[in-house]
């Protein structure tokens, strides 16, 4: 019987040799089971069953993992500090923590004090601005209001101006001489052109002067300014110096005495009253 045995137990190695190496999958069997699968993979499985003492010659194989095993977190052992030392850290950090909390609150404290002064400021800039613009208010009304006044003013004085000329005359072309009586000579003129009314001319012809200052060197004779007391007699010189021919042989003319501004009006009106004359048509200024 000894080589039956033998025979047997080296059967059974040489399957278990060839038994598949995960012996997790097969955790369903008893341990000492082996399976005959080498020769025939359609046959039915063979169940081999293996004694103490083959199992103490045959050990099972170690089950291989498939992922490296995580690693162990090694604890480390907290040193023991003093107790004073920790109270010592703990009270430096509450000092610093209290000083910098009471310099924060005096800064805050600060930008409140200077916040509020500035409103302050702003609420009382803004009761000055809204004073301010009741003022400016109230003072373009009364601009408006002057403004309106002072060209009415300046209309008047134009009028009053205007209305004063028209009994002055502007005589032209009359040739100057030293120590001259210029009253004389201009109504010796006026009769010339309005003989009628010589018995009166002397009467009615008020202020007579050249105009402006003498000029040196210049040959043109300055012009003169004629006042009259009446306008019916100025109307009358002034209508027949238009027509006069003594005025036309001794190149002498007539003018009235216009302001700047009426000048400045007839200036631009002139080119139309001209073209209208040209035409044959009846154009004369009327008033100023």
């Amino acid at each position: 019987m000894p080589n039956q045995k033998g025979a047997k137990r080296g059967l059974e190695s040489s399957k278990s040799k060839i038994a598949p190496e995960d012996a997790n999958e097969k955790s369903a069997m008893p341990s000492n089971v082996l399976i005959d699968s080498f020769h025939d993979y359609a046959a039915t499985a063979v169940a081999l069953t293996l004694t103490e003492e083959d199992m103490d010659e045959f050990p099972p194989l170690p089950v291989t993992p498939l992922k490296s095993p995580a690693p162990k977190k090694v604890m480390y052992e907290r040193s023991s500090s003093d107790p004073d030392d920790a109270n010592q850290i703990i009270s430096r950090l509450s000092a610093l923590i209290n000083t910098r909390s009471d310099d924060i609150e005096s800064m805050v404290r600060e930008n409140t004090l200077q916040t509020d002064g500035l409103k302050k400021t702003i609420e009382f800039v803004s009761v000055e601005m809204k004073d301010m613009k009741g003022k400016v208010c109230d003072l373009e009304k009364k601009v408006t209001k002057e403004e309106g006044r002072v060209d009415n003013c300046q209309q008047r004085i134009s009028e009053l101006e205007r209305y004063s000329r028209r009994w002055n005359l502007r005589l032209h072309g009359v040739k100057e001489a030293e120590k001259e009586d210029v009253r004389e000579k201009v109504i010796e003129i006026c009769k010339s052109v309005l003989p009628k009314q010589n018995h009166r001319l002397p009467d009615v012809i008020d202020t007579v002067h050249r105009l402006g200052a003498k000029r040196q060197g210049s040959t043109r004779p300055r012009g003169i300014i004629v006042q009259f007391t009446s306008r019916i007699y100025r109307d009358a010189v002034w209508k027949a110096a238009k027509t006069s021919s003594y005025l036309q042989n001794n190149h002498l003319r007539f003018a009235e005495d216009l302001s700047r501004e009426d000048k400045e009006r007839r200036d631009k009106l002139w080119p139309m009253i001209d073209k209208a004359r040209k035409e044959g048509k009846p154009a004369y200024f009327v008033g100023g």
